[in-house]
């Protein structure tokens, strides 16, 4: 639909804020959130650990010795979120991944072109889910995050991985069991790969909506490691700790 058929829709049923339902300007920057509820968004920014993206706490701790990191070996080499997954982060995440909120990932795209510029012309990679789960949820909502960071940072979306493991969840589990409940889950989609004509020496993106431990990308990443990528890196809408 182009920007006349969305005006006319806003002046029949005008638009309203996800989170405060106060009424939106035609005009305004973001889709389904005013500008207050926004900026109650806690971004992330360079001000975290650049290997998993863990936000330093305010007294600086963390900076030299992140204990997430801690006596931990990704296989990417780099780990960033948009913005933490509390308050209204985290409400975003629930309608996006368990309510079929769609019509969020425009403005999810909208507040990733001041914090992941350095997707640009990258190729990114889904996590997958299992196609049970799949068929459950109708939907893999990583690979619809994918897609709208592919349009705001003329990126190439591949999907390169598969999930042959049918895992609990991880929200229920603790940092350890995160580890051990998703190894081995995942597998090279070979026929991808060749069709693709990727070089190994690319940057890979790895792309989830929520980076918690690191385990699942992490998983993804050791994957794509041996198959002779070079250079892995994880992004997610938002960071949990």
């Amino acid at each position: 639909m182009g920007a006349f058929g969305e005006r006319i829709l806003d002046c029949l049923w005008p638009r309203r804020c996800f989170q405060c339902g106060k009424p939106l300007a035609t005009n305004g920057y973001y889709l389904h959130l005013c500008d207050h509820c926004a900026g109650m968004l806690n971004f992330i920014g360079i001000n975290a650990c650049p290997r998993c993206g863990r936000p330093y706490s305010d007294d600086g701790r963390g900076r030299d010795d992140c204990p997430n990191c801690r006596s931990r070996s990704f296989s990417f080499r780099s780990g960033r979120a948009l913005f933490e997954c509390n308050g209204l982060g985290r409400a975003i995440i629930h309608e996006l991944k368990y309510r079929n909120g769609h019509f969020l990932l425009p403005d999810i795209g909208r507040l990733s072109r001041n914090f992941f510029g350095e997707l640009r012309g990258k190729i990114l990679v889904p996590v997958p889910l299992h196609w049970w789960r799949r068929w459950q949820r109708g939907y893999n909502q990583s690979e619809l995050i994918c897609q709208v960071l592919a349009r705001e940072h003329d990126c190439r979306v591949i999907h390169l991985l598969r999930r042959h493991k049918f895992n609990r969840r991880q929200t229920d589990l603790c940092r350890q069991d995160r580890y051990t409940n998703v190894a081995k889950s995942f597998s090279l989609c070979r026929r991808v790969l060749e069709k693709s004509n990727i070089n190994r020496s690319e940057e890979i993106y790895i792309v989830d909506d929520v980076l918690t431990t690191g385990s699942t990308i992490d998983a993804c990443a050791k994957v794509l490691e041996a198959a002779g990528f070079l250079s892995i890196h994880a992004r997610a809408v938002a960071r949990a700790f």
